[in-house]
C-alpha cells in the first residue's frame, strides 16, 4: 500500500529477452524498442543494465521487484503470445502457471491465445490453458504478428466473438487487448481502438482493457470509455510519461477523466519492463494543475480518485475483494519483508540472482 491505497498491478511479465529467445529482425527490433524505453523512461536509479535487461527474467525476481522492493499489493501476471517475434511469446504460459500456483494470493494470471493462428486453435488453447489455471480471471491477446505481417479484429463476428464466448463460458472476467503501441516497424492501423467498440457493445457482460491506453488514439479511447460502461483505460507503458513527460501523462489523464470519469482507469507499467516504486511516489504527489483544471474542465484528483486508480477499479473490474486479498496477504513472506528489512534498491533482488549465474539467463 501507498498513501493507504490498495494497489493492484494490473499487468507484470517476467520477459524472456535472452538472445537465443529471438525469432528474427522484427523481435530484435522490438527487443531494442523495449530497452531503449526502459533506459531512457525509468530513472537512473531504477534501470537494469543491458545484460540483465536481455535475458531471461524468473517469476521470483518479478515477485521480489513487486512485493518488496515495491509498494504493489497484488500484480496480474499476463501470458504473452508474441510467437511471430519470440520463441516463448516473450512471457511463456509456463511463467504464469508458476506465478499464480506458486504465490496464489499475490498473482492474478491472464491466459494467452494468437487469434491470427485460427479459431479452432484458440479455443483449443483456450481450454487448454484454464484448465491449467482454472482461476485465471483474463484472456490476453494480440493484433497483429509478423513474417508475414498478419492481423485481426476484436470485432470480426467470425473469430473474435466465438473467442470471447468460450472466454466468458469459462468465467473470465476481463479482455485485454494490446493497443496504441506498434511493435516495432509494423502497420499501424491494427494498433487503433475502434474495433474495441463492436465487441464491447456485443459483450456488455464482459470487460475490455485496452492496453498501453493514451501513447496514441487518446481521445478515441476517452470516447470509449464514455460510451462503453465495460471500456476500460490500462495505463500499463502509459504510466512511465508521469516519469519522463510529466506534462503529457497530466494532459493524457485529463482528457481521461474528463469523458470517462476516475472509474475508468486502471494502473499498471509492465513490470518488471519498468520498476513499479518511482511511478507509485511520483504519482502520490501527481496532481492537475489550475491551468488543466481550467483547460480541460476537470476537478483536482481526490485521495478516493487516486485510490480507484492505484486498485480499486481493477478489483471490480475482475471481482476481487479487497479486503479478503488485505487478510491474505498481512503476514507472507512479502508483508514480513517489508516490515522488518529496509527497502531494496530497485532490482536488487535481480541484480543478486542474474550476477550469480549470469550464463544461466542469458545463452
Amino acid at each position: 500500500m501507498i498513501d493507504g491505497n490498495f494497489v493492484i498491478n494490473a499487468v507484470a511479465h517476467a520477459y524472456n529477452l535472452e538472445p537465443a529467445n529471438i525469432r528474427n529482425r522484427p523481435g530484435q527490433l522490438l527487443c531494442d524498442m523495449l530497452w531503449g524505453l526502459h533506459e531512457s523512461w525509468s530513472p537512473p536509479h531504477a534501470r537494469m543494465t543491458l545484460e540483465e535487461f536481455t535475458s531471461d527474467w524468473t517469476v521470483d525476481a518479478l515477485a521480489q521487484a513487486l512485493f518488496v522492493e515495491s509498494d504493489v499489493d497484488i500484480a496480474a501476471t499476463h501470458t504473452l503470445r508474441l510467437d511471430s517475434y519470440f520463441g516463448d511469446g516473450l512471457a511463456a504460459r509456463e511463467k504464469t502457471v508458476e506465478a499464480a500456483t506458486k504465490y496464489p494470493d499475490r498473482f492474478l494470471a491472464y491466459v494467452g491465445v494468437d487469434p491470427t493462428a485460427g479459431l479452432d486453435t484458440c479455443l483449443r488453447e483456450l481450454d487448454e490453458q484454464m484448465a491449467e489455471l482454472p482461476q485465471a480471471v483474463g484472456l490476453k491477446m494480440y493484433p497483429a504478428q509478423v513474417e508475414p505481417d498478419r492481423s485481426w479484429r476484436l470485432d470480426d463476428p467470425d473469430l473474435a466473438f466465438p473467442l470471447i464466448e468460450r472466454a466468458m463460458a469459462h468465467g473470465l472476467k476481463t479482455v485485454a487487448i494490446h493497443k496504441a503501441a506498434p511493435l516495432g516497424p509494423v502497420p499501424m492501423n491494427p494498433y487503433r481502438i475502434d474495433d474495441v467498440d463492436g465487441a464491447a457493445g456485443r459483450y456488455p457482460e464482459m470487460n475490455f482493457e485496452i492496453i498501453h491506453a493514451g501513447l496514441a488514439f487518446t481521445r478515441e479511447t476517452s470516447l470509449a470509455l464514455a460510451r462503453f460502461p465495460n471500456v476500460y483505460a490500462n495505463l500499463e507503458v502509459t504510466s512511465l510519461l508521469l516519469l519522463k513527460a510529466p506534462q503529457m501523462f497530466e494532459e493524457v489523464m485529463a482528457d481521461f477523466i474528463m469523458w470517462g470519469g476516475p472509474d475508468k482507469i486502471i494502473f499498471s507499467d509492465g513490470a518488471m519492463f519498468a520498476h513499479t516504486q518511482p511511478f507509485l511516489e511520483a504519482f502520490s504527489e501527481f496532481q492537475f494543475s489550475e491551468e488543466t483544471c481550467a483547460r480541460m474542465g476537470v476537478e483536482p484528483l481526490t485521495r478516493e480518485d487516486k485510490a480507484k486508480i492505484l486498485g480499486l477499479n481493477y478489483a471490480r473490474v475482475v471481482n476481487l475483494d479487497v479486503e479478503a486479498a488485505k487478510a491474505k496477504i498481512s503476514d507472507d513472506q512479502f508483508s514480513v519483508a517489508r516490515r522488518t528489512r529496509p527497502r531494496p534498491e530497485p532490482y536488487a533482488a535481480w541484480k543478486d540472482e542474474f550476477a550469480s549465474a549470469p550464463a544461466r539467463f542469458r545463452r
